[in-house]
């Protein structure tokens, strides 16, 4: 066997060595020719490298580039910088990347605007033998709600001459609405910001625990319907006059002791009375009073049945991961509003009706709460608000504009007279209220549909079908425009001084 010098030697390749300057050859016989023949090339035929060559462009830029579309996990990219391809293949493969890459934009516009704008559905439950309803609150609006019997102690207490003009003019404050503001009388002997308290002291007398039962939420509340009695409403503390005054913007805590209906113990009715004639209205016991909702009458000496229809929707708890543009509801806790410390959709309508009022008679009225630098309305702006009703939406629901969104979970109830009886024969001056209550058959939940789960699964099999990508091929977008390009930039730079310092020398 022929001895191999000590310099041949040391350029021969082991077994395991599968590389040569680099370059990755076929075998091991080509690469010892290589290594004895001390050549720095490979042979004509003999693959240098792995996957597709690509071209040698001239720039930086150009190299880096190839380096990206060549080491790229996305399909089709190294396609582009491949050698030696006719002008028809480059022009199909741009053409069909450009394809592939609107058409994932466009799928992913519409995965978009579904999760944005359609992320939620309302699904209905119909085992009605496991609901749970929550009983109303009942808000009740002596008409006219002034005690005659008060008026001269609290005049005396305020400082008011008893007047007949004195009495006209709270007589009619007492019970005013949209509808007669333009009916006020002139009267300017009582500061307008005193008007309110004067009207809780001449408030007509209604006993408590109006339902006949320990209701720890039982207030009296001012409304855009006068001063009201609310019973089981856990926000009737926010319109209260008390809360107000002493500047109150606390979160009041919700109790344990919400009144659910049960089917079995509590019968399909309620009962009431009142010592005069009212209105009153059932409501959602997280809700307040406000204009537009429907009221019922009751009659002195006259017994009135009512059947009251219950509809619900609730909100899934996964529909809170959602912005409130999603969802297109909002939780109390969302808040936003300037007058109330927690959010209704009946305290937004108030609020942004208190605000068209500001705009054009330039007060608040008295029934609304107290802000810094704005006046109470006096009469004669009682009067400017009565002409513009038109502008207040009364009977419809509040302007875009006013960004009132519905609650996530409500509850409605609906109120029909069922039956009248007098009670002539019987020596009473009481109103008297039944509620026959029609328990809903079905109730309604707005549930999550398309979260940002499924829009990136929608968006990764598009990206997928069409390019071939991954997560991983994005992270590699990621690191070839930022840490990647510093390191090449740093490279070419420390190349370039070389090349300087070669030519110099």
């Amino acid at each position: 066997m022929p001895k191999i010098s000590a310099n041949v030697a040391k350029l021969m390749p082991k077994k395991s060595d599968y590389f040569y300057d680099n370059e990755i050859l076929s075998d091991f016989q080509t690469r010892q020719k290589a290594a004895l023949k001390e050549i720095k090339s490979v042979p004509a035929g003999v693959p240098d490298h792995v996957g597709m060559q690509t071209i040698s462009p001239k720039t930086n830029v150009g190299k880096y580039l190839v380096e990206f579309a060549s080491a790229s996990s996305i399909h089709g990219l190294n396609h582009l910088v491949a050698p030696h391809r006719h002008p028809v293949e480059k022009f199909l493969a741009v053409l069909f990347i450009l394809v592939a890459l609107l058409a994932l934009i466009f799928l992913s516009s519409l995965f978009w605007d579904r999760y944005q704008n359609n992320a939620t559905v309302i699904v209905v439950n119909n085992d009605r033998d496991r609901f749970k309803i929550v009983k109303p609150a009942i808000f009740v609006c002596p008409i006219p709600n002034i005690e005659h019997s008060k008026i001269s102690s609290t005049f005396e207490k305020h400082g008011i001459e008893h007047t007949p003009e004195a009495e006209q003019f709270f007589t009619f404050l007492a019970n005013v609405d949209y509808q007669n503001m333009s009916n006020t009388p002139l009267f300017d002997k009582v500061p307008s910001s005193k008007w309110l308290e004067i009207l809780y002291d001449l408030r007509k007398n209604i006993p408590p625990q109006l339902l006949k039962e320990n209701d720890p939420y039982e207030t009296w509340v001012a409304t855009e319907k006068g001063v009201c009695l609310a019973a089981r409403s856990v926000f009737a503390i926010y319109a209260n006059h008390e809360y107000w005054t002493t500047n109150n913007w606390t979160v009041i805590p919700i109790r344990d002791n919400i009144r659910y209906y049960d089917r079995n113990n509590d019968g399909s009715q309620e009962n009431f009375a009142v010592d005069s004639y009212a209105q009153f209205a059932a409501s959602d016991p997280f809700e307040v009073l406000s204009y537009d909702v429907p009221m019922a009458e009751v009659h002195v000496q006259i017994m009135k049945r009512f059947i009251m229809s219950i509809s619900e929707i609730k909100t899934q708890a996964k529909v809170r991961e959602l912005t409130i543009h999603q969802r297109k509801c909002k939780f109390h806790s969302d808040n936003g509003l300037e007058l109330w410390p927690v959010y209704t959709r009946n305290m937004c309508a108030i609020e942004c009706r208190m605000q068209v009022i500001k705009d054009h008679c330039k007060c608040r009225p008295h029934f609304s709460r107290p802000t810094d630098g704005v006046d109470v309305c006096n009469a004669e702006q009682l009067r400017c608000i009565g002409s513009i009703t038109k502008n207040l939406f009364l009977d419809a629901n509040p302007p875009p504009s006013c960004g009132c969104l519905p609650n996530c979970d409500v509850v409605k109830y609906q109120i029909r007279i069922h039956e009248t009886t007098p009670l002539y024969d019987v020596p009473t001056r009481t109103s008297y209220g039944q509620l026959l209550i029609e328990f809903p058959q079905v109730i309604y939940y707005r549930s999550l549909l398309y979260g940002f789960t499924e829009f990136l699964i929608g968006v990764g099999g598009a990206a997928g079908l069409f390019l071939g990508a991954s997560v991983l091929s994005f992270i590699e977008i990621f690191y070839y425009v930022t840490l990647r390009i510093c390191f090449y930039i740093k490279q070419a730079r420390q190349k370039s001084k070389k090349k300087i310092v070669i030519h110099n020398t």
